[in-house]
């Protein structure tokens, strides 16, 4: 973020220092500040300041704002020259209305709000359309976030949005559920860019499902389990599909001592209508569930916690749809410092003869690691280690 600010009669420029925590920076050609100080210099800065009526003048930039559907804005677009108006003009959208796909947006406000108070937004072709989608530093291309007691996903960087059905009770549920704050479990949420498969989630006490295949225009709800079932609450959920036919599930409990922990995994061959009820290896044992990914009907993967070491998930790997599973080793000891734990199966794809197997750091680091083999049962070894951007509340 940049910051210009009037003082007087000088004009001072103020490099805002970045967040770094969760955030992975990568260069942007939308922010260089060659880029930004020639779009400054197409804006009427002087002579709009003298009827914004603004009693401070602070102009801003910050990189993958997207400004909503119908807000007021000066559309210098398509090198369109910007015209001086004042508050009510402006307001009334003389200058343009935003469509949504505003990305590079230089901002003259007072420096105290950018959601109240006046504020005149200035908008701009990109250096690189490419990368003036959403925001890919601080969003995850499909990602969720919950507002205003709305909870809402996007598979475009933040681009648009597509809300769900629950009701503010039930999304108040879930949170209690989950005690996390405004955080979901990552393997409880289902998103892909894949226009033909759909967006699903676990929400409630229950572990319950919901579904859409026509990007929120209807939902399906379908309940999967019960505590009454598992014969304690079922904090452990993942849920992902390969296809529109084929959907896969597991749910799991904590671990208690005497009682142990309990663990299922399912299996649809109807998008998600009716589901098969399979076992999962080490059940009642101290290993609880952490995650599950398949990459088509018949080979997949299990992460399990042993409750020993929690650095590296235990895994188990299936080729035939949960009927067996056997243990799987991953070269753990190859991976660089950096890489100090893994959590989560990000995926599991098979490409021109090999497995590619991805593990991340749910909700608590950026660190990936990818390992390759051309057996699902191995031997598997390192393929690369790289950041990605993960979800952030805020």
């Amino acid at each position: 973020m940049a910051q210009y600010v009037y003082s007087g009669i000088v004009l001072s420029y103020k490099r805002m220092q970045p967040d770094s925590s969760n955030i992975v920076h990568t260069a942007n050609p939308n922010s260089t500040l060659d880029y930004l100080d020639e779009q400054l210099g197409k804006i009427p800065l002087a002579d709009q300041i003298k009827v914004s009526g603004l009693d401070r003048f602070v102009v801003s930039y910050q990189p993958h704002t997207v400004i909503p559907e119908g807000t007021p804005i000066f559309d210098g677009r398509n090198n369109a020259a910007f015209p001086v108006l004042d508050q009510q003009a402006y307001n009334a959208g003389r200058g343009g209305v935003s469509d949504g796909n505003t990305n590079v947006v230089i901002r003259l406000f007072d420096g105290m709000s950018t959601i109240e108070g006046q504020q005149y937004l200035y908008t701009f072709d990109p250096a690189e359309a490419e990368t003036a989608t959403g925001n890919q530093q601080s969003t995850m291309q499909c990602d969720y976030a919950i507002s205003g007691e709305t909870l809402r996903f996007t598979k475009d960087y933040g681009q648009s949005w597509i809300e769900s059905d629950l009701t503010e009770e039930e999304l108040a549920e879930t949170l209690e559920f989950y005690r996390n704050g405004l955080l979901l479990p990552p393997e409880s949420v289902f998103v892909s860019t894949d226009a033909e498969l759909p967006i699903a989630f676990f929400f409630g006490g229950a572990p319950t499902l919901k579904m859409t295949f026509d990007d929120g225009a209807s939902w399906t709800t379908v309940p999967l389990s019960s505590a009454a079932e598992f014969g304690r609450a079922i904090t452990k959920r993942a849920i992902g599909f390969t296809s529109p036919d084929f959907a896969y599930a597991a749910l799991g409990t904590d671990w208690s001592m005497g009682a142990g922990e309990h663990k299922l995994c399912y299996f649809s061959f109807d998008g998600g209508t009716s589901w098969t009820e399979k076992e999962l290896p080490l059940t009642m044992t101290s290993s609880t569930l952490a995650d599950i990914a398949m990459a088509d009907e018949r080979n997949g993967i299990v992460a399990l916690n042993d409750g020993m070491d929690g650095s590296y998930p235990v895994l188990y790997a299936t080729s035939n749809t949960g009927d067996t599973w056997h243990s799987v080793q991953l070269p753990y000891g190859d991976l660089p410092p950096k890489v100090q734990y893994l959590s989560t199966i990000d995926s599991v794809v098979y490409e021109d003869g090999w497995y590619l197997m991805t593990l991340g750091q749910g909700n608590s680091g950026t660190a990936k690691a990818s390992f390759a083999s051309a057996d699902l049962f191995g031997p598997w070894k390192l393929a690369e280690t790289f950041d990605e951007t993960i979800h952030l509340v805020g």
